[in-house]
């Protein structure tokens, strides 16, 4: 589908009689334009740029082959006399290569310049090195190898083929060899050599001897592979095409000519046809491009020689574009550019000295306001409509035929205009239908100045006028052609012509044109010198003016295109370089990228194997879809959201892109247009949640239009069943919708999307009056109960339809299952009571009716109120069952209460049976057991109190230990509350509750010694004073003793905790000393590996030592007891342990947590001492401990910093060693060690100290 545009023709002055054209390759990225030309045995330096003369190099008689050798920096030329020169093309210096005594007839290098081979006039075939040392010799008439011959097995002998009217005759005559009548010594002698374009072949075309014209197939080390089938009329030249797969020879048959396409086994592939005769207009070169895209062919006529240049897609040639110049100044030659990028530049010389360049660009012709695409095809234009029909190329959906070669076409509106070869303009008006009548044309001729002009990138500008570049030397003429030419513009034959309406020159070569978004009266040129793009404005005088410099790039732009966003009828310069970067006025969007197109408000371009989507507004890529690999971008629709790829072998795809797709439904639903936009939803299987999500609060208000709108039951149905509880516009179609303009009803949630919606439809459809509307909702409401999970309203509905239409209530149950599960329906049904829709549910599903009707009429049998209790317990609706079985009656109470315990409804049958006092305090008898065997033993008293069980209320509250509510009940069942109060006092003090102890045995009956007994057993030393200060006896004399023994055991106590704490310090710093002298690999040399398992997955120690082995993986430890018992082992504090470290920091933090809870002991240990002011001791030993524990303190304060490091937090500070490229190795593994300690233990311990010293102590 792609068509080549000429960028530009630039004419230049060489040299006169040029028979080889040599380019000077790149040279540090930039294009030399230095050139050098073989004419008259001489070899002349051309400059392209100044008024530089042509400079001669060498002077070499009978010049038959030459070649620029870049490694080199020389020019190889070969003489037919036998030599073989290096010419330095700086000084003209000149070194003998090698000399051929018998003479050279033809010379050719490899593209890689390695292997040079030789034709010698006695027919040799020499290949040499690059060194000049010789590879192979061998005649050209030399035979293949046995092996290598063609076999002929047979099939489709002339002895097997039927022969019509020639009889059985015609069988038995040999077949004769057409050239054998035709004397070979008088066919061209010429020998041609072509190299495949990776150089490890090269065919060699001659005459053979009794044969004719061949060609014979050779490798790079001299070795004869292949020789060419039998063929006639065949021509002298051959061209390699360089992909390897086609040798081109030309070959004329008594009904066509055509080049013919050999394989490189020589048998022949396919043809191309030609549209002439090679016996008057012969072949006269053969060229394919660098890229083997191009197949140029020049051939010579009488009165006219012509460049014809064809393509292949699809297995069809296309031409697309033919150059023709008269015989008064002839061709010399033609000659693709070999250099990068420039593959498609095609220099010709005529024999004057004149130069053309050619510089063409494949592009596709399409018509932006609609799908049409164009393909020139020699005398045709094949026009196809995408936007109708995709139909595949070669073929179209109409065909123009014209009288001559098509060069370009053009399109403006419903205009189009087609511009040929001998420069002449055929206008079609209008052009909007490619189906009926043929539009007619109207020709226009060229004047006498535009006859002679070649002109590139021809575009339309308006409805009058047309615009076209042409350049010469070093500036290009922009160029205003006038197509409505008025009747007196006529040419001495009286036809009408085209005319220079008004030109503007500039500097450098313009080589891509475009259309602003006025396109009356401003375009858009590139320059390819500097990478430019000027904006050129038409002027009221129809002047041209170049107004300004839009944009530059480093480097032109092969392919230039104007957008415009019709939102707010802005717009934009889109470019795209041959090393295939896309910019968006000067933005780089992308890189490797293979075409581009511009689609509504997005720019779609492609790449290797992908297709992108780019917002025309932010220049944001919103969406990206895989295609098929080499896939470009021939058209796209934006009205169908279609867009049109052709694929590398020609073949095409149209696909529609959701982002496109969203867009035009944006639109449609913009407008309310429901209906349409539910239809192309559907077409391109787009979630119809967007229809919600697009714009919640229009579609609220807007809700009866599109139930008005959606005519189809089935589509509201199919709506109702997508509706999910999120937001598509901010979710999977977010490429369409900024989430920061969604806004929503004051009572929507997206969380309750589907409540909410499906009950404002269901209210609508339940409110609609016309018959039509309530036969069209009938499916749409059972749809929205379903989503909202009222089932059995939907089973209600379709029960009251029965009664007035069984068929139609038919309809709607099988609809409904459907949607549900028949079992769960039926099971709904149940619990309706109904044992009609029961029934008929049950007849509409699969359900044996010797398994459902048995238990129906067992049902039916029971009282209503048990019925229903034995249907929700069937339905394990187990809470409505115990209120029905509770309207049962007293018979039912044993029932009941097995119920209750077998499904834990303890707290419903409370409630259930609170008038049944008796049978209510079962349930708490019940109730209070439950609790009790769950440990709950509070909850259980109560529970037995109110069922009436005070002993068991009392057994309870014991073991609770609730003193107080014991004494209570005991006073309730009557029984001695000072026997009651002394049983309780032993397990108080045993669970440490001295105090409460103290107060029961004060208060019921305990002697003043067993009250302070049980405060020294307590250590509450100063309640004890305060007790027996207030009476008089010998009570301090008791306390004494005690205080001063305890406070020699808790200084004791203090100080083995020092030494404790000194220790597991000293440790700690001793293994992370031991850890930073010989790095943690020696200390990892002794883990168990079944240790490894207590590492997570996200914390793990593994090293490449532990993943080497397989043993570790054994165990993994999932029950709670084993992973107990390997915590225990991991911190343990055994010396050796590989996680002593660990284990000593989690010891330390619970013996420093330990520590500081002891400041209240201490301070009360220390004021009871100071009370006993008779005591000699007293004093001495709460200053001493005072002392001991102020030591402690300050050696705990003064190594927590030291204990708990930095490193140890692994806090933001120590992230940037466990990333990047820069791992700190050493600091990870730290990291992932000290992720075994418990989180909390990583930090250091709060002290939280208080005032608990004592002045008068210090």
């Amino acid at each position: 589908m792609r068509n080549l545009k000429l960028q530009y023709c630039k004419e230049l002055d060489a040299v006169a009689h040029p028979r080889q054209l040599l380019l000077q390759p790149e040279l540090n990225g930039d294009t030399s334009d230095k050139s050098f030309v073989v004419a008259d045995s001489k070899i002349y330096a051309v400059q392209e740029s100044g008024d530089i003369r042509p400079k001669v190099i060498v002077d070499l008689p009978d010049i038959v082959g030459v070649e620029y050798l870049q490694l080199d920096n020389a020019i190889c030329v070969a003489s037919g006399a036998g030599e073989v020169l290096l010419v330095d093309p700086q000084t003209g210096s000149t070194n003998e290569g090698t000399y051929c005594d018998v003479g050279i007839e033809r010379m050719a290098w490899s593209p890689n310049q390695e292997v040079v081979a030789f034709v010698t006039r006695t027919h040799n075939v020499v290949l040499m090195t690059s060194t000049f040392d010789v590879i192979a010799e061998q005649p050209l008439d030399a035979e293949l190898a046995p092996d290598q011959q063609f076999v002929n097995v047979g099939w489709g002998k002339k002895e097997t083929q039927f022969h019509g009217s020639e009889g059985k005759q015609a069988a038995k005559l040999k077949e004769g060899d057409s050239t054998a009548n035709q004397d070979w010594q008088e066919l061209n002698q010429d020998v041609n050599i072509s190299w495949r374009g990776d150089g490890a072949f090269f065919v060699v075309s001659f005459v053979a001897a009794q044969v004719g014209r061949t060609f014979r197939v050779y490798d790079c080390e001299g070795k004869l592979h292949h020789t060419a089938e039998k063929s006639v009329h065949l021509q002298e030249v051959v061209a390699w095409r360089p992909a390897g797969n086609w040798i081109a020879v030309p070959q004329r048959f008594p009904n066509k000519s055509t080049i013919a396409l050999f394989e490189k086994n020589g048998l022949r592939h396919r043809e191309l046809v030609l549209p002439f005769d090679l016996q008057e207009e012969p072949v006269v070169q053969l060229r394919w491009s660098e890229d083997s895209d191009i197949l140029a062919i020049r051939t010579a006529a009488k009165e006219e020689q012509r460049v014809y240049l064809y393509t292949i897609g699809n297995y069809h040639w296309y031409l697309k574009q033919v150059l023709i110049f008269d015989q008064v100044d002839s061709l010399a030659l033609l000659q693709w550019d070999t250099r990068m990028g420039a593959e498609h530049t095609l220099h010709i010389l005529k024999e004057s000295g004149k130069q053309f360049v050619y510089r063409w660009a494949f592009a596709v012709d399409r018509y932006e306001r609609s799908g049409v695409v164009g393909v020139i095809d020699g005398k045709r234009l094949l026009l196809t409509d995408f936007a109708k029909a995709v139909v595949p190329p070669p073929m179209c959906q109409r065909v123009l035929q014209l009288d001559n070669y098509i060069n370009a076409f053009t399109w403006y509106e419903t205009s189009l205009c087609v511009y040929t070869c001998d420069h002449r303009l055929y206008s079609y008006e209008p052009m909007q239908q490619l189906s009926g009548q043929e539009p007619q044309a109207c020709l226009l001729m060229p004047d006498a100045e535009l006859s002679r002009l070649p002109l590139a990138n021809l575009t339309y500008f308006s409805c009058d006028y047309l615009l076209a570049t042409h350049s010469s030397g070093g500036s290009t003429r922009l160029i205003l052609l006038n197509k409505d030419p008025d009747e007196d513009e006529i040419n001495e034959k009286g036809e009408l012509c085209y005319r220079v309406q008004s030109s503007l020159r500039i500097s450098g070569l313009v080589n891509a044109l475009t259309i602003g978004a006025n396109a009356m009266d401003e375009f858009y040129v590139q320059t390819v010198n500097n990478g430019h793009t000027y904006e050129v404005s038409l002027k009221s005088d129809n002047t041209l003016k170049v107004e300004r410099s839009h944009v530059q790039l480093t480097q032109a732009a092969d392919h230039i295109e104007w957008f415009t966003i019709t939102s707010d009828s802005t717009g934009g310069l889109i470019t795209l370089r041959n090393q295939q970067l896309l910019h968006m006025d000067g933005y780089r969007i992308a890189e490797d990228v293979t075409s581009f197109c511009v689609v509504g408000n997005y720019l779609a371009y492609t790449q290797l194997n992908a297709l992108h989507f780019v917002r025309l507004k932010d220049r944001r890529q919103v969406a990206s879809r895989n295609i098929e690999r080499g896939g470009k971008l021939v058209t796209a629709v934006a009205s169908e959201a279609r867009v049109v790829l052709q694929l590398p072998r020609g073949n095409l795809e149209a696909i529609c892109p959701r982002v496109l797709v969203l867009e035009l439904v944006g639109a449609l639903l913009g407008r309310k247009q429901y209906q349409a936009a539910m239809q192309m939803l559907r077409k391109q299987r787009i979630n119809l949640n967007i229809i919600c999500d697009h714009n919640v609060e229009q579609f609220v208000a807007s809700v009866d239009i599109f139930l008005r709108e959606i005519k189809q039951s089935q589509w509201l149905c199919l709506f109702l069943s997508e509706l999910q509880n999120e937001d598509f516009a901010k979710g999977m179609y977010s490429s369409n919708y900024e989430a920061a303009k969604q806004t929503y009803p004051s009572d929507y949630r997206v969380e309750q999307k589907v409540e909410y919606v499906c009950r404002l439809l269901g209210q609508r459809m339940d409110q609609a009056t016309r018959p039509e509307d309530i036969e069209r909702f009938r499916l749409p409401v059972i749809t929205a109960y379903v989503k909202l999970g009222r089932l059995e309203q939907a089973l209600q509905l379709i029960w009251r339809e029965k009664q007035a239409n069984v068929a139609l209530a038919d309809q709607l149950l099988k609809y409904l299952l459907y949607l549900v599960d028949v079992n769960d329906l039926y099971n709904v049904a149940l619990g309706t009571y109904d044992f009609g829709l029961v029934i008929f549910v049950s007849q509409k599903s699969q359900k044996d009716p010797k398994e459902f009707l048995p238990y129906l009429n067992e049902l039916k049998a029971l009282p209503t109120d048990y019925r229903k209790f034995r249907i929700d317990d069937h339905l394990k609706r187990y809470s409505s069952a115990l209120s029905h079985l509770a309207a049962c009656g007293e018979e039912h109470y044993e029932e009941a209460l097995e119920f209750i315990r077998k499904h834990g409804l303890y707290t419903a049958g409370l409630a259930c049976y609170r008038e049944h006092i008796e049978f209510h305090k079962s349930i708490c008898v019940a109730y209070a057991d439950h609790l009790r065997a769950n440990a709950k033993l509070d909850n259980a008293s109560l529970m037995y109190e109110r069922g009436g069980q005070l002993q068991q209320a009392l057994l309870s509250a014991k073991h609770t230990l609730d003193w107080q509510r014991v004494l209570v009940l005991a006073k309730k069942l009557g029984e001695p509350l000072d026997h009651v109060a002394q049983s309780l006092v032993g397990p108080l003090q045993q669970q440490g509750r001295h105090m409460e102890a103290y107060e029961l045995v004060k208060e019921h009956g305990g002697s003043r010694e067993r009250q302070l007994e049980v405060l020294l057993e307590g250590h509450l030393y100063s309640r004890a004073i305060y007790e027996a200060g207030l009476e008089e006896g010998e009570g301090l004399e008791k306390i004494a003793p005690a205080l001063t023994a305890y406070g020699t055991q808790l200084q004791n106590s203090l100080h083995a905790d020092l030494q404790l704490f000194l220790e597991y310090k000293q440790r700690l710093l001793d293994i992370r000393q031991r850890q930073a002298k010989y790095g943690e690999g020696d200390n990892d040399a002794d883990v168990d590996l079944e240790e490894v398992d207590l590492l997570s997955d996200t914390t793990s120690l593994h090293s490449s030592r532990y993943s080497g082995t397989s043993r570790g993986t054994g165990k993994t430890f999932r029950s709670s007891k084993n992973r107990r018992k390997h915590e225990r082992k991991l911190l343990s504090l055994k010396p050796g342990n590989p996680f002593e470290d660990i284990a000593l920091i989690d010891a330390l933090h619970n013996h420093v947590t330990k520590i500081a809870q002891q400041q209240q002991p201490v301070r009360d240990t220390c004021k009871a001492l100071l009370q006993l002011a008779g005591a000699a001791d007293g004093d001495p030993l709460a200053a001493s401990l005072q002392r001991e524990f102020k030591t402690l303190l300050q050696a705990v304060e003064a190594a927590l910093d030291e204990i708990w490091t930095p490193e140890l937090l692994g806090n933001g500070s120590m992230a940037q060693h466990l990333t990047g490229p820069n791992v700190d190795y050493l600091a990870l593994q730290k990291e992932q060690r000290y992720a075994l300690i418990s989180p909390l233990k990583r930090f250091k311990p709060q002290l939280n100290l208080m005032d608990w010293q004592h002045e008068i102590l210090q």
